[in-house]
């Protein structure tokens, strides 16, 4: 493999500058979600902490618990801010303090910090704690007015690596958000969420039966801009677990039937299980306050504490040790107090001292009920119909009663949501606008404690408390052609498909059938015509070809099979029918997505098969069919490499024919359960580029990358080769190479844009210089697009608005205010929102061989009317998308080898089934696309 030279790679390292602000359009004042932050405070440090029980620990590397390092952070902080209160100190609670003035270390840079836990119970003292603090010797001064300086001053020496100011910016954050970090009130989660849990302050959406809790939050961050600091501050939602009693809980869910489940039927049983292990999940290692009874002194008394929960108690529970717990019906896999025993061992001997007595009424060294303990040890009655809960471990148990525990508040969780509880947040997270803008401007502020926090006086920074204002323009949509030079023009960001056929048609498709899927077995029908699938078929075979994509009209012999309980007896079943045929249309009973992964593993994978996917009462309704056989219409002509439609009148660098444009994604696993997740997993990795002039066809490929790795490996040369050579060998392009190349790397954070060019460009220039004559190599342009981000625009005005979502209207274009002029990005809002709050796609120019030099001081207007007009180029909808085709396309592909490989990729629920580290590292040999669906659009 060839090198790049070093003057190569340096050219490579900085972004381009901004070439001037956008013109076109007219223009529109928006609310940013930005608050200005106003700084007298020049300078600050920034100390490196950690956090261990011991000096020896301190050398090790060895993490504590994040809980308990927030809480040895806050200790400390109440010891320093004692002995000075006017001492401005902010921390992360995780590894930075920051402070106005140096601090003062201890000579061995260790601060001891002691305290005794607080009891509920004065007979009970609690147990004293010592920790260790150790301050890393590098202090890193933050020069916050060197920084705004830099950001007002034009000069281009300023400019360097991107991101800049990281340490400055990170401190500031940390002086910000400090306030709410500490408040006991509200729950953090990640860098920069918080939720508030506070009876005044909560936001919450609890879905029915369901044993979590929906919160509304807010998300902070310092950026950048030009000539100023911003606060960035976003509604966010995160998943909990209720601050609720166990016992409580239990009975909303209707679990309360310890007493009476070993008699219910086998579906009964079957769905108190399900609800039972979800419920499980749930509670595994959440922390629950509990009230425990002790004697003293020949008396009962309680103490609260702490604990974590394992889950409710198993039969799987000290399997293996020589006296595990016995289940009175173990077919219930729990039970509750009556029906759980466990070993109870005599009492032992401690420091010398006789034994303390054995409990009355009691056998030693023999099994007894959970509740005879309670009953007899404390004269505690206890609720027989409760499962009991496990605050101990796998291979020792400690069970304790239900009525003891309650779920600590603000305690997030990571889980997958069933189809209620999405909808829930769907519902609970879709707001107009307006309503957002105002949920930040008072409960945001309250939660983030920007007008109260004596922290922020302490540093002399505070925050405006109005939104910014902005300015954006409205771009004009692009006129659309279709068959015949028939135009569409597009409105309210989308537009009807009536009377016209595809812009260009795909090959012909000759042999293809239907394939039905059953539940169960259906009646067949005696007369001719009754069979609403047939009728159906044949419907959208005319209707394809009215709109111009060519299809034999007599199909072959369609097929309705009931649906096996096994994918392999589904794989064996289909095989005739998906080898005999180009394409199948496969008729499914409802929205599945484990049969619809089937499906396309089969045909994708094993047999090379094209196939669309369809409901079969929307398939086969007459209300609304027509409009159903267009959207389906449209993937068809995309697989076998048609075009549905294109712009009248492109940008003249697209017009010539001469830049093919390119899309990668990386996507990585997730929801893989503990225990099951092989350190060698892969990340994926998507590809997509067009072949010609017409931006109508995206073959994509995928491979592995390793996993969690999101930047490319010396394989991408070698990928990227491919896409040229399918440039090359389409005849529209005359045997030539693109002499252009424009390339959108979807998903990337601000932090990695140095990686993507330092380390994945240089491995395209390689691939162009193996492919490419001596002299010959294309220009290239490189932007990253990112959806994910916090940054939201509100309306101002009610004659620029979205009449239906209250959004700002379609085609907003906003790339100054909360833009850094340094650097090429801009916020682009090409869809019409239909509900909630739009978000605009964000992209920004990482390299610019192209637009500069073609279009001098129009670049910025050039590269944004071409973004927005492929926006409306996204081949199987009739509508603009959020973000540009090729960075949706490449993560379609990613999405369809998430499906081929679904047990690795996604959660798995039957606990029988392994996963072993092969089916990891074969994952390019067993996803691979078949040969037959290769450089197609095989994942629309």
């Amino acid at each position: 493999m060839s090198k790049l030279s070093l003057s190569e790679m340096q050219k490579a390292n900085h972004l381009p500058v901004r070439p001037g602000h956008g013109t076109t359009g007219g223009q529109v004042k928006l609310w940013a979600n930005y608050f200005k932050i106003n700084i007298k405070s020049p300078a600050v440090y920034r100390y490196t902490i950690k956090v261990a029980a011991s000096e020896e620990a301190l050398k090790k590397e060895a993490e504590v618990a994040s809980k308990k390092v927030e809480v040895v952070i806050g200790k400390l902080l109440e010891q320093i801010g004692a002995k000075a209160q006017s001492v401005a100190i902010a921390s992360d609670f995780k590894v930075h303090l920051v402070t106005a003035t140096k601090l003062p270390v201890p000579a061995n840079r260790i601060f001891e910090v002691t305290w005794t836990e607080p009891t509920s119970n004065q007979n009970l003292p609690g147990r004293p704690q010592s920790w260790l603090v150790k301050v890393e010797e590098t202090v890193e001064e933050c020069d916050l007015g060197n920084v705004l300086n830099e950001l007002t001053t034009l000069d281009p020496k300023l400019d360097g690596d991107f991101p800049k100011y990281n340490v400055e910016l990170d401190a500031l954050n940390t002086i910000i958000t400090h306030h709410a970090r500490a408040d006991d009130k509200v729950a953090v989660v990640g860098r920069g969420r918080f939720f508030a849990f506070g009876d005044g302050l909560v936001e919450q959406k609890i879905p029915d039966g369901s044993p979590l809790v929906i919160l509304r939050g807010y998300f902070a961050s310092v950026r950048p801009a030009t000539g100023r600091l911003l606060l960035n501050t976003n509604i966010t939602h995160g998943v909990f677990r209720p601050g609720i009693k166990l016992k409580e809980l239990f009975q909303k869910l209707g679990l309360n039937v310890m007493t009476q489940c070993h008699n219910y039927t086998d579906f009964e049983q079957r769905n108190t299980e399900k609800k039972l292990a979800k419920v499980n999940k749930i509670l595994a290692k959440a922390r629950v306050e509990v009230e425990l009874p002790f004697m003293v002194d020949g008396r009962v008394q309680w103490k609260k504490c702490y604990r974590t929960l394992h889950g409710i108690a198993s039969t799987s529970d000290e399997r293996g040790q020589p006296h595990p717990p016995q289940f009175r019906f173990p077919l219930t896999k729990t039970g509750g107090p009556a029906s759980v025993r466990f070993y109870l061992r005599a009492p032992q001997a401690r420091n010398g001292s006789a034994p303390p007595p054995s409990i009355p009424g009691l056998s030693t060294n023999a099994y007894v009920t959970v509740e005879d303990y309670y009953r007899q040890r404390y004269n505690i009655g206890a609720d027989a119909s409760l499962p009991l809960v496990n605050v101990g471990s796998k291979d020792k148990a400690i069970y304790v009663l239900s009525e003891f525990c309650t779920l600590v508040k603000g305690r997030s969780i990571k889980t997958k949501l069933d189809s209620g509880e999405a909808d829930a947040m769907i519902k609970f997270a879709c707001r107009a606008p307006s309503l957002n803008a105002q949920s930040i401007v008072t409960k945001g502020r309250q939660t983030l404690g920007l007008d109260n926090s004596l922290t922020l006086g302490k540093f002399k920074v505070s925050v405006d408390k109005e939104l910014l204002t902005v300015i954006g323009r409205e771009l004009q949509p692009p006129m659309l052609t279709y068959g015949g030079d028939k135009m569409v023009q597009p409105n309210d960001g989308g537009w009807l498909m009536k009377s016209v056929k595809v812009a260009r048609s795909c090959r012909r498709i000759e042999k293809w059938t239907y394939l039905e899927l059953l539940r169960r077995p259906r009646e067949i029908k005696s007369k001719p015509g009754d069979n609403l699938v047939e009728t159906a078929v044949a419907g959208f075979a005319s209707f394809l070809n009215r709109t111009g994509i060519p299809i034999n009209p007599r199909h072959q012999q369609g097929e309705s099979v009931v649906i096996p309980t096994t994918e392999d007896e589904f794989l064996a079943r289909v095989m005739k029918i998906m080898t005999a045929n180009q394409f199948l249309v496969v008729v499914l009973p409802d929205k599945d997505t484990i049969l619809y992964s089937w499906v396309k593993r089969a045909a994708d994978i094993k047999y090379g098969v094209h196939t669309v996917c369809v409901v079969g009462t929307k398939f086969t309704q007459e209300k609304g069919q027509m409009g159903y056989f267009a959207n389906v219409g449209l993937k068809v002509n995309l697989k076998f490499g048609g075009t549905n439609h294109s712009i009248k009148t492109p940008i003249p660098l697209l017009a010539k024919g001469k830049t093919m444009v390119v899309g990668y994604d990386v996507t990585h696993p997730t929801n893989l359960p503990a225990g099951k997740s092989a350190s060698t997993a892969p990340s994926i990795v998507g590809l997509v580029s067009t072949i010609d002039q017409y931006l109508g066809q995206w073959p994509g490929m995928v491979w592995n990358n390793p996993r969690g790795q999101e930047s490319m490996t010396a394989q991408f040369t070698d990928k990227f080769k491919t896409r040229l050579e399918l440039w090359r060998n389409n005849p529209v392009n005359n045997r030539t190479l693109p002499e252009n190349i424009l390339i959108f790397r979807d998903g990337v954070s601000e932090g990695q844009f140095q990686m993507v060019i330092n380390h994945e460009l240089p491995l395209i220039r390689v691939a162009c210089k193996d492919v490419y004559p001596a002299g010959k190599l294309p220009r290239i342009t490189l932007i990253v697009s990112v959806k994910r981000h916090q940054t939201r625009f509100f309306p101002t005005d009610p004659k620029h608005i979205h009449l239906k979502s209250k959004s700002p209207k379609e085609g907003t274009v906003v790339d100054r205010g909360v833009t850094n002029v340094r650097y090429w990005d801009f916020f682009l809002q090409a869809h019409a929102s239909l509900q909630g709050t739009a978000r605009s796609a964000h992209y920004t120019v990482l390299v610019d061989e192209i637009f500069r030099a073609d279009y001098g001081n129009k670049a910025a207007d050039m590269l944004e009317k071409l973004t927005h007009d492929m926006c409306y180029l996204y081949g199987r909808a009739t509508k603009a998308v959020s973000i540009c085709p090729p960075a949706y396309y490449a993560d379609l592909v990613c999405g369809r080898a998430r499906i081929h490989q679904k047990e690795l990729f996604d959660a798995i629920d039957d606990d029988s089934r392994s996963i072993k580290s092969d089916d990891f590292q074969n994952f390019g040999r067993r996803g691979a696309v078949h040969p037959n669906l290769r450089d197609s659009m095989y994942y629309m």
